[in-house]
């Protein structure tokens, strides 16, 4: 990105950022000029929101927990391979 806060962000610019930016991994400069953009673009807000809705998707699949069966099965293969080393 750029340190010039007049600079308009670009579309390939933000989608290039995009998931440095939800994850709130970019400056402050940078997320305005991302919040800007996806303000005035609907092709990169759409991406946006198609990334926020697999990511919320993903969060509520991995709240299962694994069976305590399984679980045993995978600390006992991991034991056996870390003895035969």
């Amino acid at each position: 990105m750029t340190d010039q806060p007049d600079e308009r962000c670009q579309c390939e610019e933000a989608l290039a950022k995009l998931e440095e930016y939800l994850d709130s991994e970019v400056g402050e400069l940078d997320a305005g000029r991302l919040r800007e953009h996806l303000a005035s673009c609907t092709s990169c807000y759409s991406e946006a929101e198609l990334e926020q809705r697999l990511r919320a998707l993903l969060r509520r699949s991995c709240l299962e927990t694994a069976p305590e069966t399984l679980r045993i099965r995978v600390r006992t293969s991991i034991t056996v391979l870390r003895a035969s080393r």
